[in-house]
């Protein structure tokens, strides 16, 4: 595996790190490799390590490139910012898809709360897009929890921003017949993030028609990434060996879009 890194401001404080599968003689048929661009999550003010690493990692043994883009977050993430990163690392990624064996019409984004409002902000918003989106536990909907988002939405909009600016970043409102396909997951039980917003969002899918796979599961606090032991950071409340069925199944879902 060849690591790469792409810095996408100056000061090296925003980048892309990739986690490329070289071609083998032993595996030519599966020489370049549909890919995954995971965004972390940390409510725009820091990208969570236990949605990074581990996540690009899971996703490799699996079968496809990976990515991780470490974005604006705090003050930094202000003029949303996020966005047009995320937007050039797609872009970075399908620029060197034969050197980094990517099919260029295959790659995914794959979020965690505010990553996954990044991921379907990007996927909906972006001037480069992805081909497929999987939402884990996304904020899709910062408005409907204003008090608790409110860092959120500074972060983006900085201190003075007006409801009808923070109204835009409720991303159902840019559900179109242009959607692109998506996977999502969400607990019932989450505090942090409530699920009325995902469920808003499915809707809207299903309204017009776009392709989409929802897994609600009952039990499950917020945060839960893969839901095994490798990232719970010994947190017992972040294993739970039910909801981590999503990523086996987001693997399966990903494929089917991929390939028909």
């Amino acid at each position: 595996m060849k690591i790469v890194r792409h810095n996408l401001s100056p000061d090296g404080r925003v980048y892309l790190t990739g986690y490329i599968q070289e071609p083998s003689k032993e595996l030519k048929d599966v020489a370049n490799k549909p890919a995954v661009l995971v965004l972390p999550g940390g409510a725009y003010i820091f990208t969570s390590d236990r949605e990074a690493e581990p996540i690009a990692l899971a996703y490799s043994a699996k079968g496809f490139q990976t990515f991780v883009l470490r974005y604006s977050v705090g003050k930094y993430a202000n003029g949303c910012k996020p966005l047009k990163e995320a937007s050039e690392a797609i872009r970075i990624i399908r620029e060197n898809a034969q050197e980094w064996n990517v099919i260029p019409d295959k790659i995914a984004v794959c979020g965690f709360s505010a990553g996954g409002h990044l991921s379907a902000w990007v996927g909906l918003k972006g001037e480069h897009r992805p081909n497929a989106m999987i939402l884990a536990y996304p904020a899709l909907e910062l408005v409907i929890n204003a008090e608790e988002h409110d860092k959120l939405i500074q972060a983006l909009l900085g201190k003075n921003y007006t409801k009808e600016e923070a109204e835009k970043l409720n991303l159902y409102r840019y559900v179109d017949e242009k959607a692109i396909p998506m996977f999502c997951w969400h607990t019932v039980e989450d505090k942090l993030v409530d699920v009325k917003g995902l469920i808003r969002f499915v809707s809207k899918y299903a309204e017009y028609g776009r392709p989409f796979e929802c897994h609600i599961f009952q039990q499950g606090e917020h945060g839960l990434s893969l839901a095994l032991p490798i990232t719970a950071n010994e947190n017992p409340d972040m294993v739970d060996y039910h909801a981590a069925k999503w990523f086996e199944m987001s693997v399966e879902w990903l494929y089917r879009t991929f390939t028909g």
